[in-house]
């Protein structure tokens, strides 16, 4: 017995081991008692004896790595002062060993080991035989132990304190290999339900703080979606059906099921639409709403109200999308195999081409500038540049009218007008070049604006054009008049407005200007 001799010597490095308390927990329990064997109960006698709990709920979690029987780092601990239910998380492994484990692991001498298989859930309360190996036996010293099958594939144990120093209670590390593959959040437990490893929300979560509950916003370009804790709400008393409503109350649904734990709702980004409220403040439009819950169609006192907003930089496209009434053409363009595409052409008040024109007609002065933006708002903006190939104007609305007066040619600006400035062309998802007001000299009182786009595959076209004076001078290709956007008319004042040509793609308005400035030129030949 020179073992035991060494034990005893060990008894002064005994280490306390430090526990985080997850309920308060009764450490004494009876094999077996009237309440049945998924409880455990105080000891017959004593003024505990008729209080029972479920130590699946009731005890303290042990993470503690270096009981892993795969540690080989001398050390003493010892488990002599443990007692009560406990459950093992963590790396080192969530069961105890079933097998016999080497001396001078786990960090102590002797390491004990579970002498028996574990209960399946529904065994209840099983008693098992932990054995220390030590001096060449398996079994040297032995120890009674409670253990419970829990939901959610745990298992939790009824620790007495070791016979000896230095002793401890050893746990396989295979037994955390179907655990959770991301780490939870803080509102969630790492548990297996219907057989499969997750991340759920914790079953012990309380909280009546609605202030936590702070949504999570996805901005997106068409729709804004808002996104809450699962794991909160339910702490609140919200069942699993929660339904949601907008400032426009017929905007109501139940929220959806995201991954990790999260539900949703979504909301176009359209002002007005499900009671948005939009804001403009010069370089952003804010789109404003509150969300409130309720747990069923018939509210009485639990509703919870939340505010959000979503901001977005103003920009061609936003600024689009928060106009009433944009001056604005579409074309749907479909390349095979690519997917469907939307291109916009719009006319801008200013060189920010942030504030399109609205409304049924626009007043210039003969010294104003017309600012022109296409932009391809729906496609693969990563792959497709938009290119400008052709925009001209005609005296009427046909788009095959001879008479043309070409603004850009060949996706080259015209260098015999001075007033024309192309910004950007063919480098990025939308063009926009700007050009003085003019009209036809001769009877006509209309100008008619149309511009052939192409959407270039930036990896492998040449997008950007190389502007030459050899390029500015050739004749224009062939127009491909069905990727042709439409703009107008421009009226002169004093001339009937005609509004929307027929014919042309969602062309909202025409444009008034003075016309004290001509072009006395027939525009056929300009080039």
């Amino acid at each position: 017995m020179a073992g035991s001799d060494l034990l005893w010597l060990t008894l002064t490095s005994c280490i306390l081991v430090l526990a985080l308390t997850v309920q308060q927990g009764y450490t004494s329990t009876r094999k077996a008692s009237s309440y049945g064997q998924d409880l455990a109960c105080g000891d017959p006698g004593t003024p505990e004896a008729e209080i029972c709990f479920d130590p699946c709920q009731n005890h303290t979690v042990l993470d503690e790595p270096s009981r892993s029987i795969e540690n080989t780092v001398s050390g003493k601990f010892c488990d002599q002062n443990l007692r009560g239910w406990y459950r093992f998380v963590g790396e080192g492994g969530v069961r105890m060993s079933e097998s016999c484990v080497p001396v001078y692991r786990c960090q102590t001498d002797a390491p004990m080991w579970l002498n028996g298989t574990h209960p399946l859930l529904g065994d209840g309360i099983v008693q098992r035989t932990a054995c220390a190996h030590w001096s060449e036996s398996c079994c040297l010293w032995k120890s009674n132990v409670l253990v419970k099958a829990c939901q959610g594939g745990y298992h939790v144990y009824k620790l007495e304190s070791t016979p000896t120093c230095t002793l401890r209670y050893c746990t396989d590390p295979s037994t955390t290999q179907n655990s959770c593959e991301n780490t939870c959040r803080p509102e969630e437990e790492c548990r297996v339900e219907d057989g499969i490893w997750g991340c759920f929300c914790r079953q012990n979560l309380t909280g009546s703080d609605v202030q936590s509950l702070q949504p999570q916003l996805d901005c997106g370009a068409s729709e804004i979606k808002v996104k809450l804790d699962k794991c909160l709400l339910e702490s609140l008393g919200f069942g699993e059906e929660v339904l949601a409503y907008l400032n426009d109350r017929n905007c109501s649904s139940i929220l959806q099921r995201e991954d990790g734990n999260w539900i949703s709702v979504t909301i176009p980004v359209q002002a007005s639409a499900c009671g948005n409220i939009l804001e403009k403040n010069g370089t952003h439009a804010i789109y404003k709403n509150t969300l409130s819950l309720a747990n069923d169609f018939i509210i009485r006192d639990m509703l919870v109200s939340i505010n959000f907003q979503c901001a977005y930089p103003l920009d061609m496209k936003v600024s689009l999308q928060t106009a009433l009434q944009p001056i604005v053409s579409s074309l749907n363009i479909s390349l095979g195999g690519e997917g469907e595409f939307i291109v916009k052409m719009a006319l801008f008040q200013d060189q920010s081409y942030t504030n399109p024109y609205e409304g049924d007609a626009v007043v210039l002065s003969v010294e104003s500038m017309l600012f022109v933006g296409v932009i391809l708002e729906r496609g693969d903006t990563s792959w497709f540049n938009l290119l400008l190939r052709n925009c001209y104007a005609t005296p009427s609305e046909h788009k095959d009218d001879p008479v043309k007066y070409f603004i850009i040619r060949n996706s080259c600006p015209n260098q015999r007008d001075s007033t024309i400035s192309v910004e950007e062309n063919g480098v990025s998802s939308q063009s926009r070049f700007s050009v003085q007001m003019f009209m036809f000299a001769g009877n006509y009182d209309l100008v008619f604006l149309h511009c052939e786009v192409h959407l270039c595959d930036s990896l492998n076209e040449q997008c950007q054009p190389s502007c030459s004076r050899n390029q500015l001078r050739s004749d224009v290709l062939a127009l491909d008049l069905s990727q042709v956007l439409d703009l107008g008319p421009i009226t002169r004042r004093g001339a009937q407005a005609l509004g929307v040509m027929s014919g042309t793609p969602s062309t909202a308005g025409f444009l008034v200007a003075w016309p004290m400035l001509l072009l006395p030129v027939l525009l056929a030949w300009l080039f």
